[in-house]
């Protein structure tokens, strides 16, 4: 058995591990974006005795959701050169072990190829050559199970122990670790991905809202000028969001180790103490333990918390339940969705794209969006489960835009406009807003930002109008339940300064969280969820931190006995003002502008 991730020559393949947590591995993906991918995967396998083997290959046929018809994820193994006849990634729609052929090898060194036929994100997390006749099971329990049996276990290396350790390096955690560090702490990061920023860096393509540097702690925010993008945009070039400033930033504090490619995916506990976490890397699948002191969850799906068994909610609470004049009159499952963004460009040559006729979205003339680039307004996976369903409803997101584009290349009215039109970027990371938010010893509401009521502990301060989003009513009505175009409704608000107590959880301890995942009710998070708002928080977290180890104390002594000190920090920010002021743009939301351009 070999793993994907894991070939020597990866090719033209992209890792991808954002679903660790929910199919037990990261993976390859066949990202071409409808051009065959150029060049495969390749590895070596050592064949152990003479015989005849059964090709097996994790993979699943990712557009099956929505369509009968034949998946353009299609991709097929090749052992020493020779292609298998099947055409792997067709059958089942989720996570399962695909039979190909049998073939007979020799005891020995062996190449094994994946090569892409499509360009339409085919993928394989793992290929198993095996004389059985027996196909495993298709849970993840199986499948770790099976892994385990012929790998073994992953050999854990311990990291050592550090004062915080902020899992998630998106906006809120990068300036979490940076804050804890500059007032003279230990902090390990530790991110899932190989770059910084979460939704602002050049994997999602998101650009950050919400103003900083306002009262009643002026000098909260300064960070977003070291690390942040000096430009507006969504679905922009990757230069555009600057992801070297995140990363030479973090690099250059001595108080931060950076751990970049881990998944934690396992919690040791002492009573309701946090006292280490296990990730595990994408790449090379190397697991290390990491101790601590404090922990942030920063995560966004709040996934250290629901490791650690914090209670957490999702969706949208009932009106009564929080008095909420927006809340519906009952409670569901819905949420604020995901945006693939994407963009193509007119150039001088012509090109063709595939026509998706056979798998894609079903399009006509009034349902079309010709638009050249994606924005907040393409959001799927509103009534979708965002935790459980997530690769389901990233791919949702791609689907989309795949059958947009080639609709307006092969059959729109106007196709001879998109004649030298390119699609030039989809993003295969996942955008998201909304999913379970961890129950700190306060959950914000709605009225306290509308009528307001101000809180003794109050901290950085949200700008943003309330911005819930809703599917559109006409996309619903011509999708039913697979929805891909949204609107927002906005609820004026004063600025306000957040209490503390939103930011630790009331059942772990020495847990704190910042950014969307932060204790707050549905309504209340279509505020506080913009980019240098979470990053405030984690700046005020990082803080918190700092005087937790001073004393010896938990994150809910800081409210009861030591706000004081952290209040000091607070008048004193942890960013830098002698760099250039960067931080003008978008800072009022601009959700009345279905695009910035069409």
């Amino acid at each position: 058995m070999v793993l994907a991730s894991k070939f020597a020559d990866r090719g033209d393949w992209t890792v991808d591990q954002q679903f660790v947590l929910q199919m037990g591995s990261s993976f390859l993906l066949a990202h071409g974006l409808g051009t065959p991918l150029a060049n495969d995967a390749v590895t070596t396998v050592e064949i152990p005795a003479d015989g005849e083997y059964n090709i097996l290959v994790r993979t699943r046929n990712w557009t099956a959701h929505w369509s009968d018809g034949p998946t353009p994820g299609r991709f097929s193994v090749l052992i020493d050169g020779v292609a298998d006849t099947t055409d792997f990634g067709t059958e089942k729609v989720n996570w399962h072990w695909q039979k190909g052929n049998k073939i007979k090898l020799t005891k020995g060194s062996h190449t094994v190829a994946l090569h892409d036929l499509t360009g339409f994100d085919g993928r394989c997390d793992a290929v198993l050559l095996t004389t059985a006749d027996e196909v495993p099971g298709d849970s993840v329990e199986e499948y770790m199970a099976v892994r385990h049996a012929v790998l073994g276990e992953e050999p854990v290396v311990d990291k050592g122990s550090y004062d915080l350790v902020v899992v998630g390096g998106g906006m809120s955690g990068i300036c979490a670790a940076i804050a804890a560090a500059r007032f003279g702490i230990k902090v390990a990061l530790i991110q899932d991905r190989y770059i910084l920023g979460g939704n602002n860096s050049s994997e999602v393509r998101v650009g950050l809202g919400g103003q900083i540097n306002v009262d009643p702690y002026p000098s909260l925010g300064y960070i977003f000028n070291e690390i942040g993008p000096d430009r507006i945009g969504n679905a922009r070039g990757a230069h555009h969001y600057q992801d070297e400033k995140k990363m030479n930033v973090v690099l250059a504090e001595k108080n931060i180790d950076l751990y970049l490619g881990y998944t934690v995916d396992k919690v040791v506990k002492e009573g309701d103490e946090i006292k280490s976490v296990e990730a595990i890397e994408a790449i090379n699948q190397d697991r290390i333990k990491i101790s601590g002191r404090y922990f942030s969850d920063c995560t966004g799906d709040a996934h250290l918390a629901a490791l650690a068994g914090a209670e957490t909610m999702m969706g949208r609470e009932a009106r009564a339940e929080y008095g909420e004049r927006l809340a519906p009159e009952k409670a569901d499952g819905m949420t604020m969705g995901v945006s693939i963004e994407w963009y193509c460009e007119d150039w001088n040559t012509p090109c063709d794209f595939p026509d998706s006729l056979d798998w894609g979205l079903k399009l006509d003339e009034y349902t079309v969006e010709p638009v050249h680039r994606a924005n907040w307004y393409w959001e799927v996976g509103m009534n979708d489960d965002q935790v459980a369903d997530a690769e389901k409803i990233r791919d949702y997101g791609m689907y989309v835009a795949y059958s947009t584009f080639s609709y307006c290349k092969n059959r729109y009215s106007k196709k001879e406009d998109w004649t030298c039109t390119h699609l030039t970027w989809v993003s295969h990371v996942s955008g998201k807003r909304e999913s379970r938010r961890i129950v700190g010893d306060y959950v914000l509401r709605e009225q306290d930002l509308t009528r307001p009521i101000n809180h003794e502990d109050g901290t950085c301060t949200t700008t943003w109008r309330i911005d819930q989003h809703y599917p559109l009513e006409k996309n619903t009505k011509d999708y039913p339940g697979a929805e891909w175009l949204s609107y927002g409704v906005l609820t004026p608000i004063d600025f306000y300064a957040l209490p503390y107590r939103c930011f630790y959880s009331k059942d772990i301890s020495n847990m704190f969280m910042a950014g969307r995942n932060i204790s707050v009710t549905h309504i209340a998070l279509g505020s506080v969820r913009v980019m240098r708002t979470c990053g405030m928080m984690g700046e005020v977290v990082g803080m918190a931190a700092v005087v937790c180890a001073r004393h010896n104390a938990t994150p809910r002594d800081i409210y009861t006995t030591y706000f004081a000190e952290l209040q000091e920090l607070m008048r004193k920010g942890a960013g830098r003002t002698d760099v250039p002021y960067t931080q003008f743009y978008h800072q009022v939301d601009r959700t009345g502008h279905w695009a910035e351009d069409r």
